[in-house]
């Protein structure tokens, strides 16, 4: 059997590929801390749906917000 060398990516594609990673991990954090916070909050005030959706909008409002945020800020940074 023959042998095939490993391909080594570059570090600067390494360490984006860890950035998008982190702001996706993020994103869906966010997500579901939003949402688990809503439900938690409709099961102590007995109020169905309400703040577990408030809490999930909540919650993709700001993990969009977060990852928005980062894009721009890499793209400054490879600008200049």
């Amino acid at each position: 059997m023959k042998r095939m060398k490993k391909e080594k990516i570059g570090k600067a594609l390494a360490n984006r590929l860890a950035r998008i990673s982190g702001y996706s991990l993020v994103l869906v954090t966010m997500t579901f801390l939003g949402m688990y916070g809503g439900i938690y909050l409709d099961k102590t005030l007995n109020m169905a749906p309400n703040f577990t959706l408030l809490g999930l909008l909540a919650g993709i409002v700001l993990g969009f917000k977060g990852f928005i945020e980062e894009v721009v800020i890499e793209r400054k940074m490879k600008r200049a």
